[in-house]
């Protein structure tokens, strides 16, 4: 009975904690029991409160499978999470996150949403929402992708982890693996137990059957983990096998292929390594046995299994399968990779075909063909007897592309022949050259040599090229010819080039003019003509071809006879000129100031000449774009001749400025305005001024070519004009009477005196007004008491004392307005005395 209560006790004691809590309360608690036929009964009544409650309550167990990717870019995470719901209805399912990391996809069959929710304090937490269904399935499984960039780290990384709400239902495995050249080692693991690879589920599992080096594997149940990591940059060689002194020798043959591999195995892992040696259509005939590794058949491929770390030498010999199409012998399999594996195929004739694509082309060394295996290790060669060559008969076709440019004594032509090889080997071409004119140039990438023969009672000549190496499929050249032309108008005939031995000799000609030339085509044999458009184009033909024309012919031509002679004549300037003139009479000098716009149309102009006055000195001269400019007097004739000569032809509109001076006084009752004119102008427009300095009356007297205008619409401003004309005639004339209009003087004077403690001061200010002739000195009366008499005012040069007071002279007449201001002095008795 002892024993029943103590049975009673322990009972109650493990069921009262699961029974109450702070949400339950048992009332009306009994218990009740007894012990019959060796046999103990225990009841437990009671009545307890909010247990119908905690039905509704949300209840699951969480198993995460979590595989984690270290490369040099990212980290990235695959998570296969299931869930199973004990209680509840799952509304939502919670994962706390912890650690680096952004969650980039979830998937489920069953899932509806998820977002990461963001908490005040710094808590990630997934929200997966499930499908709303009438009857959820027990289980619930998603798959969650995440990625954290790792192209700058500090260790330790801490990696991302997740967490339920209820750890005590939570359990899982974690797989970590680097690629080669990085090393990861775990560091402060909580909540996480170390585990070999080999035992983690199907699904973390290696798919190579390499095995699982430098792969770190836990297991953590019950309880939220955190797993930092530190990543360290590793040798590469450490994970795995590698092959070094590889070389590769086989005996081939039509029915069969032998091959001995031998190299040293280098193993640097401490557990030891394992490498795939070969694979594919192979079979092992003599392997040379260690007792440091063994080799296994696994999957269709001969493996290599090392226990230890160390470099262990290896031979194999092994047959290859030899498959046989279409006339071609057939290897197919593969080798452990390498860096650089050097191959040797024997037993091949010196004029074996022989197919290695991929790796380097096998070259003849000896009575071996070498060559290297690709990155992958992949020997598929293919090989056959090379038959026989017969030299079969030379065919060949080709197109020329030809420009022909006619410019001032010069004709070029440059020609593109592009020729494709049908049958044969082409080593040099010959081409029959018609008409005068020289080769200059023979252009292309495989061109050797070339040169000019004469051809014996004919005047065509034969021009040869020669290739650097034998042409089998096509060639290019460019050749460049030119011929001088005399004085135009002039008839030419294009050289004619004519390709010897060709199947098909066919293309297009173009011809335009460059500078100011005119073409007309007087003859066109063979050449059809076609729209200078339709010429074909290409980047070649824009290289080495100039589209700048204003005059293009296009021609097509089916056959290598034909001719194309061509009209060449110049092309004269036409050259319109408006010109503004002012002649501007002076008291000693007389000038002439001039501004042509010219308008040069149909051909530019180099040179530009204008007849000039003799006598007069050329002050000013602008012109955009003047190189240079001569000045000469024609014998025997009344003017002289100007010649501006431009760096770079001049077309359309250009203007020209110029001052002509003469330093002396016109001395005459008339003057007869000198004529500026342009040589070879086809019209002259424009608009004549007549000018003067105060003190003299122009008026027409005679005109001829000229129209009278009223001064206020000549189109420039201009002082002391006095007639203004429109020219239409570039033969114009013009004749002024002058008259010197007499000298009137007004003077307005106004006189300040001051008087002070025993001097006086005066001060004067006198305004003329001078009309007719200009005036060069003053006369100013002045009563010979005062002293210390000074005159100032425009261009006052001195003044000098006269018997009637001051000659005041000026350095250059005046007329119109001008003021003189005059100051003296006088002094006086201060007892008293009478002032003038």
């Amino acid at each position: 009975m002892n024993s029943f209560k103590i049975l009673a006790v322990i009972v109650c004691l493990n069921v009262l904690p699961l029974l109450s809590g702070a949400e339950k309360e048992l009332r009306d608690f009994s218990i009740n029991g007894g012990v019959q036929d060796g046999k103990a009964r225990l009841v437990i009544e009671a009545q307890v409160q909010g247990l119908g409650e905690d039905k509704a309550k949300l209840l699951y167990a969480t198993a995460l499978e979590q595989a984690i990717q270290v490369s040099r870019e990212q980290i990235s995470h695959t998570v296969r999470a299931n869930f199973e719901i004990l209680q509840g209805e799952p509304k939502e399912i919670l994962l706390t996150l912890q650690g680096e990391g952004e969650i980039k996809k979830v998937e489920g069959s069953n899932l509806q949403d998820w977002s990461v929710r963001q908490e005040t304090n710094g808590v990630r937490t997934l929200v997966l929402r499930p499908r709303k269904v009438e009857k959820l399935p027990g289980s619930f499984s998603v798959t969650i992708s995440a990625e954290r960039s790792l192209k700058l780290w500090a260790n330790p990384v801490p990696m991302l982890t997740f967490a339920p709400p209820t750890p005590a239902l939570f359990s899982g495995y974690v797989r970590i693996e680097a690629v080669p050249e990085l090393s990861v080692q775990s560091t402060n693991l909580a909540g996480l137990i170390p585990m070999e690879p080999k035992y983690l589920p199907e699904g973390l599992q290696s798919r190579t059957n390499a095995e699982d080096q430098g792969v770190l594997a836990f297991r953590f149940h019950g309880a939220a983990y955190t797993l930092p990591v530190n990543v360290t940059v590793a040798d590469p060689e450490a994970r795995r096998v590698v092959l070094q002194d590889f070389r590769l020798e086989g005996q081939l043959a039509d029915r069969g292929a032998e091959f001995v591999l031998t190299a040293v195995a280098r193993v640097k892992n401490s557990n030891g390594g394992r490498l795939q040696l070969l694979s594919g259509g192979v079979a092992l005939a003599d392997v040379q046995r260690s007792p440091d590794w063994h080799l296994s058949f696994t999957n269709g491929a001969f493996v290599l299994i090392f226990d230890k770390p160390g470099e262990f030498p290896l031979r194999l010999k092994f047959n290859g399968a030899v498959r046989q199409a279409g006339g071609w012998n057939n290897l197919d399999f593969r080798v452990a990779p390498g860096a650089v594996q050097p191959v040797t195929f024997k037993g091949l004739a010196a004029d074996t075909q022989i197919e290695y694509p991929g790796a380097a082309r096998p070259e003849r060394s000896g009575e071996n063909f070498v060559s290297f295996l690709p990155p992958d290790g992949t020997v598929k060669v293919s090989w056959k007897r090379a038959k026989p060559e017969a030299e079969g008969k030379l065919f060949y076709s080709a197109e020329m592309l030809s420009q022909v440019s006619i410019s001032p004594g010069l004709m070029r032509q440059t020609a593109l022949i592009e020729g494709k090889v049908m049958q044969g080997e082409l080593s040099r071409v010959a081409l029959l050259v018609r008409g005068a004119g020289n080769v200059t140039a023979v252009l292309g990438t495989n061109v050797l040599a070339w040169n000019i023969e004469t051809i014996p009672n004919i005047d065509d000549r034969r021009l040869v090229v020669r290739f650097n190496q034998p042409q089998k499929d096509a060639f290019a050249i460019q050749l460049q010819l030119q011929t001088e032309l005399g004085a135009f108008p002039r008839a030419v005939d294009v050289m004619q080039l004519r390709l010897e031995g060709a199947t098909r000799f066919a293309g297009y000609l173009r011809l335009l003019n460059a500078g100011a030339v005119r073409l007309e085509v007087v003859q066109a044999n063979g050449l059809s003509q076609i729209s200078p458009e339709q010429f074909p184009e290409s980047d070649t033909t824009r290289a080495a071809f100039t589209n700048q024309a204003s005059q293009r012919f296009a021609f097509r031509f089916s056959s290598a006879d034909f001719g194309l002679r061509v009209q060449a004549d110049n092309v004269l300037p036409e050259l319109s000129v408006s010109e503004l003139m002012d002649y501007h009479l002076g008291e000693t000098e007389l000038v002439i100031d001039a501004e042509f716009e010219l308008d040069i149309r149909e051909a530019p102009l180099r040179e530009v000449s204008l007849r000039i006055p003799k006598g007069y000195s050329l002050a000013r001269l602008s012109a955009a774009g003047l190189s240079d400019y001569f000045q000469k007097d024609v014998p025997e004739q009344p003017d002289a001749e100007l010649r501006l000569v431009y760096g770079q032809p001049i077309s359309g509109r250009q203007v020209v400025q110029l001052r002509l001076e003469r330093n002396a006084a016109l001395g005459q009752a008339t003057w007869t305005l000198p004529r500026i004119e342009v040589l070879k102008a086809k019209s002259t427009r424009g608009h004549i001024s007549v000018s003067t300095d105060a003190g003299f009356r122009l008026t027409p007297e005679r005109t001829q070519g000229l129209t009278d205008i009223a001064t206020a619409f000549f189109p420039r401003k201009v002082a002391g004009i006095q007639a203004a004309f429109r020219l239409s005639d570039s033969a114009w004339e013009a004749a002024m009477r002058v008259e010197r209009l007499p000298q009137t003087i007004q003077a307005d004077g106004l006189h300040i005196f001051s008087v002070g403690e025993g001097i006086a001061y005066g001060s004067s200010t006198i305004n003329y007004q001078i009309s007719g002739a200009p005036v060069s000195a003053f006369r100013i009366a002045l009563s010979d008491e005062y002293f210390n008499v000074e005159f100032a005012g425009k261009d006052v040069r001195n003044w000098q004392k006269t018997a009637e007071g001051y000659l005041v002279q000026l350095h250059t007449a005046v007329s119109g307005a001008y003021t003189l201001l005059v100051t003296c002095e006088r002094p006086f008795k201060a007892q008293g005395d009478t002032l003038t």
